[in-house]
């Protein structure tokens, strides 16, 4: 055990070297003059008669049996973690293996209906730390209809059985999720079980034609049916129905794109009826171009949770701020500023919500065949109220760093370095967390 330790952590030696040498190389490369398209804000108004065969070789590169469109792909991941179970002490280390898996196939019904189907699986797999192994897994079956004028409209329904392993549940991550299922907040350091999840997503959504220029407006519909497997969380199994509405417009002469709408929800938790309750999400932003090289951007939402009369969890009225400031230093390459200050919900019996500050820096490099990413923030909490065990506001003080890099050689296959360092401060001396996950994987496309 102990040899094939020495073995990995060679081979994690090995793949740091060979990323230092890359961003040695790559940073010695002249860059080229083009901007990427995505630069460009506007989007064309022409009303071009939809090619559905086209529309399938864009997403399936060509790969087809007969009629039918084929993607698959494969992922291979082998992953460090310092401390799996994000414990606060007495942090246990372990090697894991991640496979990742998925098959899409679509096929045009008539000229302007697609059917799409797709299954992925990850599979799992820890050196000592057994407990922790476990498979997700994820079918979804889609009807696309297109028309000219950007008019479309989808039908889709997903099934997902998952699992969450065994760790230390906590709750200044900013957002209380886990794989988009809220898990209530059970403390500044309690440990949870295993939970093996199956969820039920449908959705409908329809984007209007296209009848005023610059303008876009769609609306969509999704129910969400979220099951536990153990009784120890059949309490958090619940509901929700939710009706949202988006509206986009581009400015014709400047390059100003605004966004806004509304997501009005009901959620339903079957065992629990005191946490049922109904949310509203009031989103706005604003994407602004100064000129080809520079551009920022506002994202705001105004969020509020309304419970059940005679609920333990109090009302919670909130919202949040990001501003990002983006400027592209070559053709190739950019840095970006970023800021949040928000005020989220907690989700627990005395809903304490808590003010969440961060500041970032993000570095992207594209070249050649090498995507570099650096993305590094300090993040600040203080809960809004007082804690009376501790007789002041609990406070978590957090440092976040990531490194990425992929080597593309050929389309159809990959290799990617990742490096993550995650550091929480907090005023409850058993809320405190520092972690480091190293992982070198290799994939295919298709």
């Amino acid at each position: 055990m102990k040899n094939n330790f020495y073995g990995r952590l060679f081979f994690c030696g090995i793949g740091l070297l060979a990323v230092a040498f890359v961003l040695f190389k790559t940073s010695h490369v002249f860059c080229e003059d083009i901007y990427p398209d995505n630069l460009e804000l506007s989007k064309s108004t022409n009303t071009e008669t939809f090619d559905i065969m086209e529309r399938i070789s864009l997403l399936y590169h060509d790969l087809h049996v007969g009629p039918v469109g084929i993607k698959p792909s494969y992922k291979i991941n082998e992953v460090f973690d310092d401390n799996v179970f994000s414990a606060p002490t007495n942090e246990v280390s372990d090697f894991y293996t991640s496979h990742k898996a998925d098959v899409g196939l679509v096929y045009p019904v008539f000229d302007n209906l697609l059917t799409h189907l797709d299954y992925d699986a990850e599979i799992y797999t820890y050196e000592r730390v057994q407990e922790r192994d476990h498979i997700n897994q994820s079918l979804k079956g889609v009807l696309e209809f297109a028309f000219p004028n950007d008019f479309k409209f989808s039908i889709a329904d997903q099934i997902r059985k998952y699992t969450i392993p065994p760790g230390v549940q906590r709750r200044f991550y900013g957002d209380i999720i886990v794989i988009g299922v809220p898990i209530e907040d059970l403390g500044v350091n309690a440990f949870t079980p295993k939970a093996n999840i199956t969820r039920n997503l449908a959705t409908f959504a329809l984007d209007f034609p296209d009848f005023i220029s610059n303008l876009d407006f769609s609306v969509q519909y999704v129910n969400d049916v979220v099951r536990y497997q153990e009784e120890t969380f059949k309490s958090s199994e619940y509901n929700s129905n939710t009706i949202g509405a988006t509206v986009e417009y581009t400015h014709p002469f400047f390059p100003i794109r605004l966004s806004s709408g509304f997501l009005y929800s009901y959620w339903q938790y079957y065992n629990y009826e005191e946490y049922s309750s109904t949310r509203t999400d009031i989103p706005f932003s604003v994407d602004w171009k100064i000129n080809p090289k520079h551009d920022v951007y506002v994202n705001t939402h105004y969020k509020k949770s309304d419970y059940k009369s005679g609920s333990p969890i109090e009302n919670f009225e909130g919202w949040e701020f990001v501003f990002g400031d983006r400027y592209y230093i070559t053709p190739v390459s950019t840095i970006e500023v970023y800021a949040e200050r928000s005020l989220k919900e907690q989700r627990r019996d005395d809903n304490n919500a808590f003010f969440y500050t961060v500041f970032g820096l993000k570095y992207v490099l594209k070249q050649n065949r090498f995507n570099t990413t650096i993305d590094t923030y300090y993040s600040h909490v203080k809960f809004r109220e007082v804690t009376e065990a501790l007789g002041s506001a609990e406070e978590v003080d957090g440092v976040n760093f990531h490194f990425n890099i992929k080597y593309t050689p050929q389309n159809w296959w990959f290799a990617e370095f990742d490096y993550t360092y995650t550091l929480f401060d907090d005023t409850v001396s058993l809320g405190n967390l520092n972690k480091n996950v190293v992982s070198l994987g290799v994939g295919l496309n298709f």
